[in-house]
């Protein structure tokens, strides 16, 4: 009797233990859901919409530029994008080439080419991202940290001239 009630325990553990599971993976329509998320914040780029380019972070969402200071929370990242904005006009293209993750969370890697508008006002810039995707409890996704950095350095700033000399008399 010992045995069969010691077996009985033995596999009710080993039952429970199956039923426990990690999360869940990604489903097809969370990984649309970020290129189609990518594909709205190009074009919000591209039509200098500082308000569409904020509609995909969460409030607390870090933005990591290369170059810059990190901003965090939407105030920092509406200025930041404000600023940048302001600054340039620009068409951006995001091709995603990773989505991956599980349970509420995704992240996203990919490559971007930006050109700055008119033509011809700067080189085009190619690069890579990161994002990182939570879902919230409503199950809607949003994207709390964002990187990226150009394959290429900047240019080097020009030399400054040379000092003028001055004679003694």
């Amino acid at each position: 009797m010992r045995v069969t009630a010691a077996g009985f325990v033995v596999l009710a553990f080993a039952a429970l233990g199956g039923c426990q599971s990690g999360p869940k993976p990604l489903t097809t329509a969370d990984r649309a859901m970020a290129s189609t998320m990518d594909s709205s914040f190009a074009a919000a780029v591209t039509a200098g919409n500082v308000d569409g380019m904020m509609a995909s972070y969460a409030p607390d969402a870090m933005v990591m530029p290369p170059e810059a200071p990190m901003a965090h929370g939407t105030e920092q990242i509406r200025g930041l994008w404000s600023g940048m904005m302001g600054a340039m006009k620009a068409s951006l293209t995001l091709t995603q080439e990773t989505a991956d993750g599980a349970g509420d969370f995704m992240y996203t890697t990919g490559r971007y080419h930006l050109v700055t508008q008119p033509a011809g006002s700067g080189p085009a810039v190619d690069g890579k991202y990161l994002e990182i995707f939570h879902r919230g409890a409503d199950g809607k996704w949003m994207v709390v940290a964002d990187s990226w950095n150009p394959d290429t350095p900047p240019p080097a700033p020009a030399p400054a001239p040379p000092a003028a000399r001055h004679r003694a008399r």
